[in-house]
């Protein structure tokens, strides 16, 4: 392997834990799939709109389309810290591919902030918008018929994990790299443990 900081690295088995992009990069001639982007507003509000750590999902399907909020949680009900001192902190994700005017994403805020409004059962107008977070690569995409064990094992010694190899969940992540560690402790003959064995039955 060769790396920019430390030269070159020898390795019997070379396991590349990457995003889809990432990934294909590393890896001339690895699939890169199409991706799902997902745009996160974020919001400080002088109280808590919700005195629970809960996912609050929008429901509502106005004329047969999906909603412009995918769903919104107060993250300073999981921990304190996440908010402004004294102040509530509101995470709303939108998902998909929107229009976005010269303003780019932010230019949503105020449709977004309103709809937290009904959302919430509150008024919003006095919450403070701290930022937005556009990601356009967050998720691969999942068209059918959609293969949720692609092959780990590129050869011999070289192997792939992510998202991008099973579903386009952080589950699918994780179970993408136990299937690797999987396959690299079988192609150099190596006992799994007891608890890998255990859950591969």
């Amino acid at each position: 392997v060769e790396t920019l900081a430390h030269g070159r690295i020898g390795a019997q088995a070379v396991v590349v834990a990457t995003d889809a992009r990432s990934a294909a990069e590393l890896l001339p001639g690895l699939r890169l799939p199409d991706f799902h982007p997902v745009t996160t507003f974020f919001h400080a509000a002088d109280r808590a709109p919700l005195a629970e750590a809960v996912l609050l999902l929008d429901a509502d399907r106005p004329n047969g389309h999906p909603p412009l909020v995918s769903h919104s949680l107060v993250l300073s009900e999981l921990h304190p810290s996440y908010a402004p001192a004294g102040q509530a902190l509101v995470a709303t994700t939108v998902l998909g591919r929107r229009s976005f005017d010269a303003g780019g994403p932010a230019g949503l805020e105020p449709a977004v902030r309103s709809r937290l409004a009904e959302l919430y059962g509150t008024s919003t107008a006095d919450w403070q918008f701290l930022s937005v977070r556009h990601v356009p690569d967050a998720l691969p995409a999942m068209p059918p018929p959609h293969n949720p064990r692609r092959p780990v094992r590129l050869l011999a010694g070289l192997y792939v994990a992510g998202d991008h190899r099973d579903t386009s969940t952080v589950q699918g992540a994780l179970v993408s790299g136990r299937r690797a560690a999987r396959a690299v402790l079988g192609d150099l003959g190596l006992p799994a443990g007891a608890r890998e064995a255990e859950a591969a039955a």
